[in-house]
């Protein structure tokens, strides 16, 4: 009990006195005295983890001899080295123990690994012909980062800026130095270098002489929005597609594309045959010819001789001054009068040509009258002038640019013919009529009802429209085409169409047929003949002479039909029959028979469908006082 309390007594000396290692002094015979041994502990890189140094070296040591170590620390870490290597942020607590005592002793290894914060890379443009060279920069809000860059063709640079020639992607790396972590940012630079290409060209007018004192030069070039830049001898220079010079020489063409500075060079040489007393120009506009749309030519004239006179002359005018303005065609010349030594130079401008010749011959016509047949006509304008433009207007903002056009409304329709080179025009006008009228005052009535002793009733349609067509239809398939129809022989309603042949235009009415049995008995309910319900293609239609016949039978077939059809009948008595198609507009198209039938016998008539229009039609076949009819499908015939 005293040797404990004398040990516990001296680790408390030790941690009162703020030791960084314990120890203890030997007391009594070493075989019956324990130890507090002492205890060093020491961490590699200041104990601090960084991204340069990502682990540090623990040590251990003791002057006592024969210790042995122990370690424990973060995420169950334990290690009996002197010296372990740790990774992990923590306190690490080593124990060292001997045969004379044991002695314990802690660390604590910190983390700094914070990368540099808010890294960006920027660029100043793009690399052209005229920017040869652009700035690359770096940041970041993180004090006292480091930079450096790689980039194309083992491109390399440090630094928060530099400076790049090529085209491509640069990564910049910031570096922090108080820990070595790192961020990158990428910045890609373009670039453009197409200089003007195809066809560029650079010509002259002719040769200087004492009659012609200036000759013009023109450039071009087939990339859209290069600029000109012309230099020659005297210092000369201007920056337009054309220029007047009257200087001999070689002159230089420089066009530029603007979108990135790169150019392309081309000269032509100005020669002389004769002395020129000055240097003389004539400007004028592009276009030079009188036209309906530019009734005025501005010619300029130019000299760099100070103190000259200038006076043009032209058809039917004089005008003294550089400029004249010239309203009538012709050839107009400026006279420059040097009053030095009185030697004149005489320049003729561009010849002025007058055009102002309307479209010839214009003319608008309409195809047709507007109708229930036809809801659209064709407008059609035309000029004997080749490469006239067409405007159309009309009712209702109606407007066109084509020189055949639809119209839909009536009214008057006006077209204008323009030459585009002149700008002249001429107006002609058309009027669309309109024929939509409906025949008028439609009726319908029947002679009915029908009974057991009165098999069929007589409708008959009336229109106060003269020259009107009248079509019946009713129950069963019922079909005339004929204003008084006296073949009806069911009860029902009867849908009478009245149709205007001029224009296509239909009214409509009805009647109602009414049955009245209550005289035919128990035995006759409903009325079991109806002869007008027969299909073209009616069951037991015969083939041939097939011996006694009872009632009238018929086939039409094929059915449909492209090209050739067969009518076949049979009456059981001698009888007036009448074989006719009709379109579905209730216009008559083909008698195929119109004669006395004989009794039993079969007849086949031969209809050519290939010249019917394609569509529904019907064939009725008249038998004294009985109606026959029937739809016939025509299609067209397959290539």
């Amino acid at each position: 009990m005293k040797a404990f309390l004398q040990k516990g007594l001296a680790l408390i000396c030790l941690l009162a006195a703020g030791k960084d290692h314990l120890f203890a002094t030997p007391a009594g015979p070493k075989k019956n005295t324990w130890e507090l041994l002492s205890v060093t502990v020491t961490a590699s890189n200041g104990g601090v983890l960084t991204c340069a140094m990502p682990s540090v070296t623990l040590s251990a040591s003791s002057t006592d001899p024969g210790v042995s170590y122990s370690w424990t620390g973060p995420n169950n870490f334990t290690s009996t080295s002197a010296n372990p290597v740790v990774s992990v942020a923590g306190t690490y607590t080593v124990t060292a123990t001997s045969s004379a005592g044991s002695g314990i002793a802690s660390i604590t290894v910190t983390a700094n690994t914070t990368v540099p914060a808010g890294v960006m890379a920027t660029n100043s443009g793009v690399l052209t012909c005229a920017v040869l060279n652009v700035a690359i920069a770096g940041n970041s809000i993180t004090h006292g980062t480091s930079y450096s860059w790689t980039g194309p063709n083992g491109f390399t640079a440090s630094g928060a800026v530099a400076t790049a020639i090529t085209p491509g992607i640069y990564t910049l790396t910031a570096t922090n130095p108080a820990n070595g972590c790192i961020s990158t940012a990428t910045t890609r630079i373009l670039q453009n270098i197409t200089a003007p290409q195809d066809s560029i060209t650079a010509t002259n007018s002719g040769v200087l002489t004492c009659t012609d004192t200036t000759v013009t030069l023109t450039g071009s070039s087939t990339t859209p929005r290069v600029s000109y830049n012309w230099t020659g001898p005297d210092n000369f220079a201007a920056t337009s597609t054309a220029v007047t010079v009257n200087t001999t020489g070689n002159y230089t063409l420089t066009v530029t594309n603007p979108a990135n500075g790169c150019i392309t060079n081309v000269t032509t040489t100005v020669a002389q045959n004769a002395e020129a007393p000055a240097e003389v120009t004539i400007s004028s506009p592009g276009n030079i010819v009188l036209t309906c749309s530019n009734t005025s030519v501005v010619l300029t004239g130019n000299s760099s001789t100070s103190g000259v006179s200038y006076s043009w002359s032209g058809p039917g005018s004089s005008v003294a001054g550089a400029i004249d303005t010239a309203t009538v065609p012709g050839n107009y010349t400026l006279t420059v009068t040097n009053p030095v030594n009185g030697c004149f130079t005489l320049v003729t401008a561009p010849a002025i040509i007058q055009n102002t010749a309307i479209p010839g011959a214009v003319s608008a016509s309409v195809s047709t009258t507007l109708s229930c047949n036809n809801s659209s006509v064709i407008l059609t304008g035309s000029s004997t002038t080749s490469g006239v433009s067409y405007l159309w207007t009309g009712p209702s903002g109606f407007i066109s640019t084509s020189r055949v056009t639809t119209a839909t409304l009536g009214g008057t329709y006006t077209v204008t013919a323009t030459d585009p080179s002149n700008g002249c025009s001429f107006s002609r006008s058309i009027v669309a009529r309109t024929d939509t009228s409906h025949p008028a005052g439609v009726t319908a009535t029947n002679d009915g009802p029908l009974t057991c002793f009165v098999s069929n009733v007589t409708l008959t349609g009336n229109s106060t429209t003269a020259g009107v067509n009248y079509t019946w239809t009713g129950p069963n398939g019922y079909f005339d085409p004929e204003q008084v129809s006296t073949a009806a022989t069911d009860s029902g309603i009867y849908l009478l169409t009245v149709s205007n042949p001029g224009n296509g235009c239909i009214s409509i009415a009805t009647t109602t047929v009414a049955q009245d049995l209550s005289e035919c008995g128990l035995a006759v309910a409903r009325k079991t003949v109806t002869t007008s319900a027969a299909g073209l293609d009616a069951p037991g239609a015969p083939t041939g002479n097939e011996g006694p016949l009872t009632r009238f039978t018929y086939k039409v077939y094929p059915n449909p039909v492209s090209a050739t059809a067969f009518i076949e009948f049979r009456s059981p008595a001698s009888a007036g029959v009448t074989v006719e198609i009709y379109n579905s507009m209730g216009s008559r198209e083909k008698i195929l028979f119109n004669a006395a039938a004989e009794a039993g016998r079969t007849y086949q008539l031969t209809l050519d469908a290939a010249h019917l229009a394609a569509g529904i039609h019907y064939c009725l076949i008249r038998v004294n006082d009985k109606l026959y009819t029937g739809k016939l499908l025509v299609v067209p015939d397959r290539p």
